[in-house]
């Protein structure tokens, strides 16, 4: 069962966008195969490394945060012992303090980079930009994910939406990990906010691609611009794979605007 930080609503279907050439991406289609990348493998230099705010932390902040876990450690001895103990120490910055951790940050960044693996899905299927960048000017295409199927039958971490603003978010020492996490891998520039992106994540991961069942995936659909041959081999493969009851979608450009609607074709 899946964690949730937050209490936003979760869509009933989220998606991603992908590239009808590469054969990679084709998988998610042929043999279910979902690809967990690290943070350093996303298209945004800011993605996991929005810095922690070690200089926010004063002098009694880390001593109480020192005394709070040297408590444990040295639990049974002399309560004044432990204090001057521990106030000698931070003055030393032989504990937790803020420029013992600075230097410990980079580290933090490259072990979090190879442990935890972040899956990019949107929550909308008609974005114009969306299918430009990332399904190759519409001749690509778009798989749909039932979300109580990912939420509920895999060993995923979270399952959250991504937060935009122009402004870093203010990710304090004093933050505990959730926090901290949630800060770091789920905000994003304003500019980014086209894209309606969720994001599920999975920690101190093993492989990076991930096996889904067949039920997980509830609908495909075909770009504005896929021309017809390269249709019906999606139409074929996708029934091949996921079953004939597989619902099948094409975008075409609204006749009133400039959008996409989507009909359903299978």
């Amino acid at each position: 069962m899946i964690d949730r930080f937050t209490d936003v609503e979760l869509p009933k279907t989220l998606y991603k966008y992908r590239d009808s050439n590469n054969k990679y991406h084709r998988k998610l289609i042929s043999k279910q195969e979902l690809y967990f990348p690290k943070p350093s493998e996303f298209n945004d230099p800011f993605d996991g490394n929005i810095p922690l705010r070690w200089d926010l932390l004063s002098f009694e902040d880390c001593y109480k945060k020192n005394l709070e876990l040297m408590s444990i450690v040295l639990k049974g001895e002399d309560e004044n012992k432990v204090k001057k103990f521990v106030r000698e120490q931070t003055e030393l910055k032989k504990l937790w303090h803020p420029d013992k951790l600075k230097r410990e940050t980079s580290e933090q960044i490259d072990k979090w980079d190879k442990i935890i693996g972040l899956l990019s899905l949107s929550s909308t299927r008609d974005n114009i930009l969306m299918w430009s960048h990332y399904s190759i000017n519409h001749t690509g295409f778009v798989v749909g994910f039932d979300t109580k199927s990912m939420s509920t039958e895999y060993n995923f971490e979270w399952i959250e939406p991504v937060n935009y603003q122009f402004e870093y978010p203010i990710i304090s020492g004093n933050d505990d990990s959730r926090l901290q996490f949630y800060k770091k891998f789920y905000y994003k520039s304003e500019l980014w906010k086209y894209e309606q992106e969720w994001r599920i994540s999975i920690n101190h991961i093993q492989k990076r691609t991930v096996k889904i069942q067949p039920r997980t995936i509830t609908e495909i659909i075909i770009g504005c611009k896929m021309n017809l041959k390269e249709t019906n081999k999606i139409i074929k493969l996708s029934k091949q794979k996921l079953g004939n009851n597989i619902a099948i979608f094409k975008a075409k450009k609204s006749k009133d605007n400039f959008g996409l609607e989507i009909e359903q074709i299978e």
